[in-house]
């Protein structure tokens, strides 16, 4: 529970690490008992798209693959006993060696190895182009109204590029999601050594509203949208407000769906923030044709049946319930309907030109005949109002 990664001691950052340099991404996770684990990590190689690259393992790493997690502490002083778990890239034992796309896994080794228990995605960036960018509410389809319309040029010059149309590859996050990434849109126009990525439906994004928040760092004392929390045995239990859907854009400062781990009991150490059973309930009508979810980095931006909210006919709302750790978190209720493809924010959020979002640019160069995506530039652009 609670996987985070943190690059330079620097929370919030993208994880990318630059080639060659002293960059030192940091991995954490819980393990639910005071029992030790022994939990190995392996390191795999990927393309753009996350799938495993056709690299072997002594072309990407230098050392050993396969350790075990050495760094690890008890919980001190909470309810729910938990081991926090911890180990950083490169180490004494392994350092990366090419750009590109990174998967960490981790594996519980008395359970055979087979089954990842937890994943980690960051990448490492050999900076060889420079990436201009601007985000906009007026789009090519809308003008401020629910989307929003990015524009961006990439600069090759001094690196070369056999076939820039086919050989680059963009990739595009809203908000670190996977779910509406874009991958492998083609320039608009090449001109000199210039790829300009403009006008193009592809990338204009539905725009959403600011993340929901609710912050909760000591459990005898509620917070930032909790409305009561109380102990049944000896957990912890914390009711949030009830949501209702928004039909306006929110004033929230938002972290963009981050959450931060944080507590204000004893000296504030990681190992000393409890965990609560965070119950979340959305005041909607039953919609038979779909289902809502719970949505952000507290679901890892994705949807199972754990992330799922139930109805309640007799109270007339949906409601889940989720372990987390104390802290600091964003969330928002996504729908998805049935036999559908794609998650809609606008069903309970809204979606309104104005919202704050960031962008994240990863530019990938696929030479002909080459086994992996080289990574060779990243761009971090937040779209907000008073900036256009």
């Amino acid at each position: 529970r609670a996987p985070q990664m943190v690059l330079n001691e620097v929370w919030n950052d993208p994880p990318v690490m630059r080639l060659g340099s002293d960059d030192i991404l940091t991995f954490s996770f819980d393990e639910m008992s005071h029992e030790y684990n022994r939990f190995i990590y392996r390191i795999t190689h990927c393309n753009a798209d996350w799938t495993p690259s056709d690299l072997h393992e002594i072309d990407y790493l230098e050392g050993f693959n396969n350790m075990p997690v050495e760094e690890w502490e008890n919980s001190v002083a909470t309810t729910q006993l938990y081991t926090h778990y911890t180990f950083s890239l490169p180490n004494e034992n392994v350092s990366l060696l090419l750009s590109g796309n990174y998967k960490v896994e981790i594996f519980d080794d008395e359970d055979g190895g087979e089954t990842p228990v937890a994943e980690f995605c960051f990448s490492i960036v050999d900076p060889r182009v420079r990436i201009s960018a601007t985000v906009s509410g007026d789009t090519d389809l809308s003008l401020n109204e629910d989307e929003q319309q990015l524009s961006f040029i990439v600069d090759c010059s001094g690196y070369s590029i056999a076939s820039p149309s086919s050989d680059i590859i963009p990739v595009v996050y809203q908000n670190r999601r996977i779910d509406n990434a874009v991958i492998g849109v083609k320039p608009t126009y090449i001109t000199g050594n210039s790829l300009e990525y403009l006008h193009n439906g592809k990338l204009i994004f539905n725009a959403g509203n600011e993340y929901r928040r609710f912050e909760l760092t000591d459990p005898n004392s509620p917070s930032l949208n909790v409305d009561e929390v109380a102990v049944y045995g000896d957990e912890y239990h914390a009711l949030l407000y009830i949501d209702k859907p928004r039909k306006n854009h929110s004033n929230y400062i938002d972290e963009n769906g981050r959450y931060f781990v944080r507590t204000l009991e004893g000296y504030g150490s990681p190992i000393e923030a409890d965990y609560v059973h965070v119950h979340f309930a959305l005041d909607t009508p039953y919609t038979p044709d779909g289902d809502y979810y719970l949505f952000g980095d507290l679901t890892n931006n994705a949807i199972s049946p754990l992330t799922r909210l139930d109805y309640d006919a007799e109270g007339g709302y949906y409601h889940t319930t989720m372990l987390l750790k104390l802290g600091l978190y964003n969330y928002m209720y996504v729908w998805m309907p049935h036999g559908g493809n794609a998650l809609k924010t606008s069903a309970v959020e809204g979606d309104f030109y104005n919202t704050d979002n960031e962008y994240l640019i990863y530019i990938y160069h696929r030479e002909f005949g080459a086994r992996y995506d080289k990574l060779v530039g990243v761009h971090a652009i937040n779209y907000r109002l008073e900036d256009n």
